[in-house]
């Protein structure tokens, strides 16, 4: 089969998007934001990631187009952008329910 690329170009902005979730840090951010917004201390002090690795994975997380934030005074708070984000969690979620753990503790990638 022959990609258009019109097709490859969207791959490769779904590959760009899941790189978001591909991450555990990044992932105990968005699992953080669930709760909704946050500042950066307190997302340190909820993940016990240091300042400035939340700091890099906030900025991935946003050109991923999955957070927004908000500047208030000095400070600077993170939210998910679209619900649909939620979503995405909650299947996987549901579908990690369905595999057995042997299956996808995949430690290769």
């Amino acid at each position: 089969m022959t990609y258009t690329e019109e097709k490859l170009s969207k791959i490769r902005l779904l590959s760009k998007h899941f790189k978001g979730f591909a991450d555990y840090s990044r992932l105990l951010i968005l699992y953080a934001l669930l709760a909704g917004e946050k500042s950066v201390g307190d997302l340190v002090a909820e993940t016990g990631l240091s300042q400035s690795g939340i700091s890099n994975h906030l900025k991935c997380l946003k050109e991923c187009d999955l957070l927004v934030d908000r500047q208030e005074s000095k400070y600077v708070f993170y939210s998910i952008k679209d619900e649909r984000t939620r979503q995405i969690i909650a299947l996987a979620e549901d579908m990690l329910k369905d595999i057995a753990e042997e299956r996808y503790q995949c430690l290769r990638y």
